[in-house]
């Protein structure tokens, strides 16, 4: 069974693992000693940020950063491919949206790229909109919103 725990160093080296393996079916170099550094600080690099568990590995993660005091964003949303179709995104999303908008946030957003087809069905599913270029992220091509004064 499945478990949403919040991060903790104890599951550094699982994260570490399932995040190479997630960037490497994505044809992806995950870098933590360059761009991905932050991933030796996650605690304190975001609000919170949290692994989805099964049998003591992670199979998936999401974060939530302070952009401002009206704005969080959505990160590293990651699901292992054999777990897709399952509800267990959604569960990882609802996550980080509920603790957003209980944390006083306004609104949520997020970077993407176009290629990832089925991330971006699931942010339209859960009511994120498609907004202006928020960050100078030279990857990012997709950028969401969602008002979280409207989303219950």
């Amino acid at each position: 069974m499945e478990q949403i725990v919040i991060y903790s160093e104890s599951l550094k080296d699982a994260v570490f693992s399932f995040t190479e393996k997630c960037f490497s079916n994505l044809g992806k170099a995950f870098q933590p000693e360059g761009r991905h550094a932050y991933y030796h600080h996650l605690e304190e690099e975001f609000d919170r940020f949290w692994c989805l568990v099964s049998e003591e590995a992670v199979v998936g993660t999401v974060g939530v950063q302070r952009l401002d005091d009206q704005t969080a964003e959505l990160k590293a949303l990651y699901l292992s491919e054999n777990l897709r179709g399952r509800g267990l995104g959604y569960r990882l999303l609802d996550t980080a949206v509920a603790f957003a908008k209980d944390s006083g946030y306004r609104r949520i957003v997020l970077d993407s790229m176009s290629k990832y087809e089925s991330a971006a069905r699931l942010y339209k599913k859960y009511g994120f909109q498609e907004t202006a270029r928020y960050n100078e992220n030279p990857y990012a091509d997709v950028f969401m919103k969602l008002d979280l004064q409207e989303k219950i």
